[in-house]
């Protein structure tokens, strides 16, 4: 287990080195080119940063999630964020004017309002439950892509591909600029959910058991989601819907160390970037166009999560 691990942790670390050198314009040649210089700094390293980073994020996020809401299911998606940021983006793209952070920001702003009336949707007699939480994010999210799909009928040709492409996400837009906008909110969140990654596994026990061990449900669950939300709404701004990473990592990663999120958050953080890495690279070298990575992403996930519901027959470990 231990050796597991420990490659786990340090597969990033191998696997950037490689995937910076592929592509089709080779930069290592020595020494080196104006251009190659140029696709090294300016290009390649962005966007593996980034894509690492959102990796990371939206992979931390959906463990943290599963385990405070004690649901295999559940993922950022669930709580109607990525239907929120995809409406904000839609948004700002047909009717807003074009500047480089208002993108970003608006798909922000709107994931975490999303996020934010699907808690306030779930507030019963001052108290919310899990299932209240991902009712109501199935809710939201529901009239989010009611509302996606009013900005889409009334676009232009040529900005309803933008809305649709920025949809599907990918890391062709990746820039110093983008990795700066989304590095503070991934500066706040990140830190918080690998501190109180031991309280997961108290709240992953059940509600009776985790009162009796003296948590404080309420203010950990609150903590958890707006750490996540934070996280996943800053990668989403910037990089478009990833879909699958946040509920197919932690599955991974449980079923090669185990349930305990003092090493599961860590490692599904490691996996997460390394899987997504190596997506990216194969999104932009398979073929003479990029394919958008949430494509990549669910052909490789989906055949993997019928073997799991097969394997574990339904249940959850």
């Amino acid at each position: 287990m231990r050796l597991k691990y420990f490659l786990i942790l340090i597969s990033p670390i191998l696997i950037i080195p490689i995937v910076l050198g592929i592509g089709r314009y080779s930069i290592w040649s020595f020494p080196l080119t104006d251009t190659a210089w140029h696709i090294l700094f300016n290009i390649r390293i962005p966007r593996i940063l980034l894509c690492a980073l959102a990796g990371i994020a939206l992979s931390v996020a959906g463990t943290s999630l599963q385990a405070t809401l004690r649901n295999p299911l559940v993922s950022p998606s669930i709580l109607g964020l990525s239907q929120g940021a995809a409406f904000g983006a839609a948004l700002a793209m047909v009717v807003l004017p074009y500047h480089p952070y208002i993108l970003p920001i608006v798909a922000f702003v709107f994931g975490f309002l999303a996020v934010s009336i699907a808690c306030l949707a779930a507030r019963i007699h001052g108290e919310f439950s899990t299932i209240t939480i991902i009712l109501g994010g199935v809710i939201v999210g529901a009239v989010f892509t009611a509302l996606l799909s009013m900005i889409q009928l009334i676009a232009d040709p040529y900005r309803l591909a933008g809305v649709v492409f920025w949809a599907l996400g990918g890391f062709h837009r990746a820039s110093w600029q983008s990795f700066f906008i989304c590095a503070p909110g991934l500066i706040i969140g990140l830190p918080v959910l690998f501190s109180i990654r031991w309280r997961l596994n108290v709240l992953s026990m059940g509600d009776e058991e985790a009162k009796l061990l003296g948590a404080n449900l309420k203010r950990d669950r609150l903590i958890v989601i707006i750490s996540s939300t934070i996280v996943c709404a800053s990668v989403i701004a910037v990089t478009g819907i990833i879909g699958w990473i946040g509920l197919i990592i932690p599955h991974m990663t449980r079923s090669l160390i185990g349930p305990d999120n003092k090493y599961l958050i860590p490692a599904s953080a490691a996996f997460g970037a390394s899987f997504l890495l190596i997506t990216d690279t194969l999104c932009r070298t398979l073929f003479t166009f990029e394919m958008p990575i949430s494509v990549v992403t669910t052909l490789i996930a989906a055949p993997y999560f019928i073997y799991l519901l097969k394997k574990v027959g339904g249940g959850w470990r």
